[in-house]
């Protein structure tokens, strides 16, 4: 099989499952992926340039450990004409970020008790100013979180000062760019509506006890299960921000309702 830096990582491991042990050398959060639920939820979503980007090391790492048990490429990243110090500066982001003022972060603490940190993060930076940076510390790069704040106008780098440690600094880019704001979307029907339209078709599911980032590899794996008028009654902490834009990108529809701070009713249905 040849591939590129753009291969989703599912398609390595449906072609050769030993991709999982040879990458899980290069970072040990990639053995989560030998777990089922988090493979079918997580490999589809991530190329070898953003796997490369998790796990702290250049595209080129990556593709020379994918050439180790048979693939071949159809591009080499640069490899073939960087030095072995240059590989390590091919994934740097090369926006030149101000820093001038930085707010600290530190969101270990909220990851370890099981919160998703992105109420925090957004919060955070609605405070700053136009010349503040925010700086995250967290064990590794957010990706999907970086992926929404780009959408919404914002630069950042990473750095990674020691081993199981990845800074990201945030700021707000100086083009303008048009936010999507997936929290404010409002869907057609009011959530008291669906549940009607819906009833006796609603599976139930409670994810308000399981550590992250269980809540959205259970609700992608049970709504991989929908067939048409059929809906998923989900009982979750809080809106949960990454999985929303997922949710549209599988052509699916969602309204959810606020019972207190920390209950919230999502159903999603086709």
């Amino acid at each position: 099989m040849k591939i590129s830096s753009k291969t989703k990582i599912s398609k390595l491991i449906e072609e050769n499952p030993k991709t999982i042990d040879v990458i899980s050398e290069i970072n040990k959060h990639f053995k989560k992926l030998k777990n089922p639920f988090l493979r079918k939820a997580l490999a589809p979503r991530v190329t070898v340039a953003e796997a490369a980007k998790i796990g702290g090391v250049p595209v080129c790492v990556m593709i020379d450990k994918l050439r180790s048990i048979g693939f071949e490429t159809t591009d080499n990243c640069g490899c073939e004409n960087a030095s072995p110090e240059d590989k390590y500066k091919l994934n740097n982001n090369k926006i030149e970020m101000r820093k001038e003022n930085i707010i600290e972060m530190d969101v270990r603490p909220l990851l370890e008790k099981g919160i998703d940190p992105y109420n925090d993060i957004m919060s955070h930076l609605k405070k700053m100013k136009e010349t503040d940076t925010l700086k995250i510390i967290n064990t590794f790069e957010p990706i999907p979180l970086l992926n929404i704040l780009k959408s919404k106008g914002y630069v950042y780098e990473t750095e990674r000062p020691e081993q199981g440690l990845v800074v990201t600094y945030l700021e707000k880019a100086d083009t303008d760019v048009k936010e999507e704001k997936h929290e404010e979307k409002k869907p057609e029907l009011v959530f008291e509506e669906v549940e009607k339209k819906l009833q006796g078709k609603l599976k139930e599911l409670d994810v308000r006890d399981m550590e992250m980032p269980m809540p959205m590899v259970t609700i992608l794996e049970e709504v991989e299960k929908l067939n048409e008028g059929e809906g998923l009654y989900v009982h979750h902490k809080r809106l949960p921000q990454y999985l929303l834009p997922e949710l549209e990108n599988r052509g699916l529809k969602w309204v959810s309702k606020e019972v207190d701070n920390n209950n919230i009713k999502l159903i999603i249905f086709k």
